[in-house]
């Protein structure tokens, strides 16, 4: 086993990765058959817990894991990881594996707590050994901003956990304040870590392949002074909320919107005369495109969040919340990384593999678009028929795709 870890290449890792992403799939279909057929045997609530836990810990932290660490020690496929970033990432994947069985059996219970617990030590001890190693790496300073950016914000969202704990053990049930925790680490996971580390892999590929730097350090800066008061929009509907602070989140919206749209210029300007878009094969091309877009939608919507009304709307109904949290996990996140590896050829691409990636892709999108009916028709208080049997659909699609780029790996050592 101790063998194993030790000799266990960055192509290993990120197949058990999309490995893991197969479990959040299927958790995710579950859930979806169970809302058309009985199955008394699931818990809905307990596979709930489970699948956004073991997404969070061990697909997205698991995968940036490796490919930070591969990035900031200028590594390639068949390398393995620094010793102890094997054991580190070994440490993690355990701990996620004991979350998501034990979420699965008991929601939270006792031994959920421990592992889920164990996952947030496990990130401290890897944030604190990334911050030195990223110092020391070779890559442009302002990649090393957006990495060591992105371990910031993962240790900030644990806050959000330590304030809900404090809240039950206290006993303080105002469901406003839980929802508050809640929202205060799922935006410093989803902005700050998932995101940044997302970016930063981005700039190093470009780095890597042509030698541009394609982001200077003022843009990084006004990127990252965006986060914080971003965090705000979540909590629009609180009923004290100051002027002063809604004026910050107002200026807030319209810079993220400026940001990104200057980042995406300036990329494309970097760019310009170059041959490096002929090196990017065509799935990561199509699915990177989708994911710019996606993400400009995300900014439009929180755009849109910033009216206080629509904001006490949409917080509060559910299915919106969920299609917000999927376009961000699945859509920008999960396909981005998957085009990353694909580009990196830490992940084998053939034909058969472009057309399973489509056909995630469309699967994935197909969620999206159902998830979004579905929170229209709630909010105009109108039945739309058969949208749970296309989310059905959609989820099945996905799990099919996923097992397919896998069978695809499996002579690819």
């Amino acid at each position: 086993m101790l063998g194993f870890i030790r000799k266990c290449t960055i192509r290993r890792w990120l197949i058990i990765a999309v490995l893991n992403l197969l479990m959040v799939a299927g958790a995710g279909l579950l859930m979806r058959i169970k809302m058309i057929f009985p199955l008394a045997w699931a818990n809905q609530k307990y596979i709930m817990h489970a699948h956004s836990h073991f997404a969070f810990a061990g697909w997205v932290s698991h995968a940036l894991m490796v490919l930070i660490i591969m990035a900031i020690f200028r590594l390639r496929a068949n390398n393995p990881l620094p010793l102890r970033y094997q054991y580190i990432i070994t440490a993690n994947l355990f701990a996620s594996y004991g979350m998501l069985i034990c979420f699965a059996v008991q929601g939270y219970g006792l031994y959920a707590i421990i592992f889920s617990t164990l996952t947030l030590l496990i990130s401290f001890i890897f944030a604190g050994f990334g911050w030195r190693d990223i110092g020391q790496s070779t890559v442009p300073l302002v990649v090393k901003y957006w990495f060591k950016a992105s371990l910031f914000f993962s240790v900030l969202s644990s806050l959000g956990t330590f304030s809900l704990v404090r809240l039950m053990v206290t006993q303080q049930l105002d469901p406003l304040k839980q929802l508050a925790s809640v929202y205060f680490y799922l935006h410093f996971q989803y902005n700050g870590w998932f995101l940044f580390g997302c970016v930063g892999l981005f700039l190093y590929w470009l780095y890597d392949s042509s030698g541009v730097v394609a982001c200077s350090k003022k843009l990084f800066w006004l990127f990252f002074s965006c986060v914080i008061p971003a965090y705000f929009l979540s909590v629009l509907w609180w009923k004290a909320f100051p002027d002063w602070l809604y004026i910050i989140v107002l200026v807030t919206v319209l810079l993220q919107v400026s940001v990104w749209i200057w980042f995406v210029r300036h990329v494309l300007l970097s760019l310009k005369g170059r041959k490096i878009l002929q090196m990017i094969n065509p799935t990561t091309k199509i699915i990177w495109t989708g994911v710019v877009t996606a993400v400009f939608l995300k900014i439009l919507l929180q755009a849109a969040s910033v009216i206080p009304s629509l904001s006490q709307l949409v917080y509060g109904y559910r299915p919106i919340v969920i299609a917000y949290l999927h376009l961000v996990l699945l859509v920008i996140i999960s396909l981005f990384i998957l085009g990353f590896a694909f580009q990196m050829q830490i992940l084998r691409l053939s034909q058969m593999a472009h057309r399973w990636m489509m056909g995630l892709a469309i699967g994935v999108v197909l969620n999206e678009l159902i998830l979004m009916v579905q929170g229209i028709g709630g909010l105009l208080k109108t039945y739309i028929p058969l949208t749970n049997h296309f989310l059905v659909l959609a989820a099945g699609i996905m799990v099919v795709s996923i097992c397919g780029i896998l069978w695809k790996q499996r002579k690819f050592q």
